[in-house]
């Protein structure tokens, strides 16, 4: 039997609730994009509220019935200026004042979007109202909490924003019946489970588990485990025999976490906790080894490596991943070196203070990280309809014209069609000994 497509699950969860129709906000737009393009009748007006990728053939159609807000700058801004020139009848709102990047805690920092959401919703056509107590379950592997009372509004989780829309539901409750939706098979939680399952990234992380070169008993800190995909590889692959405390500082995250592995037979071994990469909350030389994996991009990474060798002790391991931005990425596609040399360069994702390339390893240095071996790993990602290649892609198309599009689709399909279609990203690893 083949597996419930994510709209599929979806419109599951709207039957339950007997939703003929809905509106939508959602920061991770891929989660609704195949819901809007195929079941119109279900859609009242959407939101995109500051997107990191959008997929512009899924909302064109839907012209003024669209709300885009964008902020004013970050990486989130640059995706509304690739964005908008290709929506000429989406309704506007723009956050004045607000650098937006995908981990940002828009809802915490902004509660206006509120009205802006309101404004849009309420300005067209009006969708029955619901009411009752709240309510909350899970089907077809979707977790759902219903609440408030008004025309029923849908939403998706945020991209890694650490409080979600937790800051404003009350208000929106107010307002309308919240639908919010949850669980491994949205947003980024998405593109992470799958890149978990990915051959290639359980290839790396099982040689950085290995790097740390652990003895049974001794203690782990995994630093940024997000929702536990690699804390709970850590704990297969060891066996349970190190304990490991895993801390990530979205609260959202951590929730995740805790739930997935609770599925796990070795659940016993990992503490989840909510804390700072910046700010580790441990004594000195509490830990026998640590690693973060894909975190330093997003932090400041000076600080996180200082506390990283901090609270490791002397003669301990670090061991540290980031993605290679400064990699050109591989699309083994049939392309012409026009658009080959457009695409060639992954989203220089990161924060002000963060690392993403080979800065990496002078900072472990500075950090008193004595080298073990510093190299770099290629993942491919092989699925060409799943989460991790559609978010590469919708960057890459974002650098084309209407032409190039066409012919990067094509060569999509061809390369998919011949069971060959992969594209590879690179990432930065550093393993170092606490002097």
């Amino acid at each position: 039997m083949a597996e419930l497509s994510l709209t599929d699950r979806i419109l599951a969860v709207l039957d339950a609730l007997d939703v003929r129709r809905v509106h939508i906000a959602t920061q991770y737009a891929a989660d609704v994009g195949h819901l809007i393009a195929g079941h119109s009748e279900r859609v009242g007006r959407v939101v995109l509220a500051a997107p990191s990728r959008v997929e512009i053939p899924h909302f064109a159609p839907l012209g003024g019935e669209l709300l885009f807000i964008e902020p004013t700058g970050g990486m989130l801004a640059r995706t509304a200026e690739s964005a908008l020139p290709m929506l000429p009848d989406a309704a506007r709102a723009t956050l004045d004042g607000y650098a937006a990047e995908a981990w940002s805690d828009l809802a915490g920092d902004r509660p206006d979007i509120v009205g802006l959401i309101a404004g849009h919703v309420e300005g067209g056509e009006k969708l029955p109202a619901l009411s009752g107590p709240a309510e909350e379950g899970e089907i077809a592997g979707v977790r759902y909490r219903a609440s408030g009372a008004g025309q029923p509004l849908l939403l998706t989780p945020m991209v890694l924003s650490p409080t979600q829309w937790r800051p404003v539901i009350e208000q929106l409750e107010q307002r309308f019946r919240v639908i919010e939706l949850a669980g491994p098979q949205l947003g980024m939680l998405s593109l992470l489970e799958e890149r978990a399952a990915c051959a290639d990234w359980r290839h790396m992380c099982a040689g950085v588990f290995d790097g740390l070169d652990l003895r049974p008993g001794e203690r782990v800190l995994d630093v940024g485990c997000g929702a536990g995909a690699v804390a709970l590889q850590f704990a297969r692959r060891t066996d349970g025999l190190n304990p490991l405390t895993a801390l990530d500082l979205s609260p959202y995250f951590i929730g995740e976490a805790r739930i997935a592995s609770a599925k796990e037979p070795l659940a016993g071994a990992i503490e989840f906790v909510e804390a700072s990469a910046e700010e580790l909350p441990y004594p000195d030389d509490a830990f026998d080894a640590a690693y973060s994996i894909t975190v330093l991009e997003e932090c400041d990474a000076e600080k996180a490596l200082a506390e990283l060798a901090r609270v490791v002790k002397p003669g301990g391991r670090v061991a540290v991943v980031v993605r290679g931005t400064d990699m050109p990425t591989w699309w083994n596609m049939a392309l012409p070196e026009s658009i080959v040399e457009k695409i060639r360069m992954p989203a220089a994702s990161r924060s002000p203070a963060g690392v993403a390339d080979r800065r990496l390893y002078d900072m472990a240095g500075r950090a008193g990280l004595k080298p073990v071996r510093a190299y770099a790993f290629f993942i491919a990602a092989e699925n060409g309809d799943g989460p991790s290649f559609t978010y590469a892609a919708s960057h890459a198309l974002g650098q084309l014209d209407e032409a190039e599009k066409a012919g990067f689709q094509a060569a999509r399909a061809s390369a998919q069609a011949a069971g060959v279609l992969y594209y590879t990203r690179g990432h930065h690893c550093f393993v170092g000994e606490v002097a």
